[in-house]
Parts: C-alpha cells; structure tokens; sequence
C-alpha cells in the first residue's frame, strides 16, 4: 500500500527523501542517486544502466557503480534477475527496502504520538476520577486504570462508565471497570430499567 502510494504520485519520494535523510542514515549524494532511482519507479521503469544514471546524478561511472552498490549491501536497494519474453535474463532493481524503511519511520512516529496521547489520556482520567472520588487512587486502581487503555477504551467510554457510576452512588474503580465491561450505556440514555438491569450486573460491586 506504501509503495502504491509512492508510485501512484500521492506521496513524494523526493520530498521524503530530503526530509529523513538524517534518520535513514543517507549522504547527499545516496539521497540523490535514490532520488533519479525513484524517478525511474514513477515511470513504471525497474532496469537502470549505472552509465546512464551517472548522467542523471552528475557523477563519475565508477563512483556512481560504488554507491548503488553501497546501497544495495545497505538495505535500500534489492536487485534481481528477470526473464524477458526472449528468454534471456536481465537485471532489475527495486526500491521495496527503501520503502520499507520509510514506513517503519512513519509507524514509529505513529505509536509514539499514540503513546504520548495515551499517557495524556490517563493522567487526565486519573485526575477525573480523583476529583469525582475526593480521594487518591491506590496503586492497584492506577494499574487498573492504565489496563484500560491498553485494551483500547475511549476515553470517553471511560468518562461515561465514571458518569454511571456516580449515578449510581458507588466510588471505586472496580466498579467502574464493571460498567465498562458491560453493555455500552450513555448515561444521558439511562432509564430506570437499565439502571436496575446494571445494578442487578455489578451488584455486590463496592
């Protein structure tokens, strides 16, 4: 799906490029010899003759030869041998590695703005409880607490389970925990039946 991206024109390889030189680990000149590669890839080309990709990057044969193969010993370039409709065999290049490699910056990005969003969802659901509660959370509340996000509750299921239970009279975190195991009630949406068929769940719940 990444490589679709890139090769269909919806994410510049050439920007990227630029912009995560440092993380990948790229020299200015590797950054524009997989620059003219990704060029190739957009024209829906995978053969490269390093002659002429040393007219496209400006650089000698020979240097141009020691940094394509540079990068292929590296991980961002793989080639291999395909047949062709005569029979015989030539070489092909992709860029797949590469890719790759982008992706897994993107990823960790990704999980480390969720990470972050998460530890500052739990401290703010900590502090509403405690305020709700008028007390500090245990050690083993705090685990819990946390347990719920790591099971993927929203943060405002959470704050709807804490709305039920101060309708319901009860301040601890395990019946909290209760109502969100249960079924996915608003409280706005609470009728007396519901509020007793709950009750009737978490009975026992102090």
């Amino acid at each position: 799906m990444f490589r679709r991206l890139i090769e269909d024109g919806y994410l510049n390889i050439h920007k990227l490029l630029l912009k995560e030189q440092q993380r990948l680990g790229l020299k200015s000149e590797e950054v524009i010899l997989l620059s003219a590669l990704s060029s190739l890839i957009e024209k829906k080309k995978n053969t490269v003759s390093i002659t002429a990709l040393s007219k496209t990057i400006n650089d000698s044969v020979s240097n141009t030869g020691d940094l394509f193969t540079d990068l292929i010993k590296r991980g961002f370039i793989t080639t291999e041998l395909e047949l062709k409709a005569d029979g015989k065999e030539k070489e092909v290049f992709t860029l797949e590695p590469l890719f790759d490699k982008i992706k897994s910056i993107f990823e960790a990005e990704m999980n480390q703005q969720k990470e972050s969003k998460n530890e500052s969802d739990i401290v703010y659901i900590i502090q509403a409880i405690e305020k709700a509660f008028g007390r500090a959370l245990s050690a083993f509340d705090l685990e819990m607490v946390k347990e719920w996000f790591t099971e993927s509750f929203s943060k405002p299921q959470i704050e709807n389970a804490i709305q039920v239970t101060l309708n319901h009279h009860k301040k601890t975190v395990s019946y909290i925990d209760r109502v969100l195991r249960s079924d996915d009630l608003k409280p706005s949406e609470l009728d007396d039946k519901k509020k007793a068929a709950i009750d009737k769940l978490i009975r026992g719940i102090k």
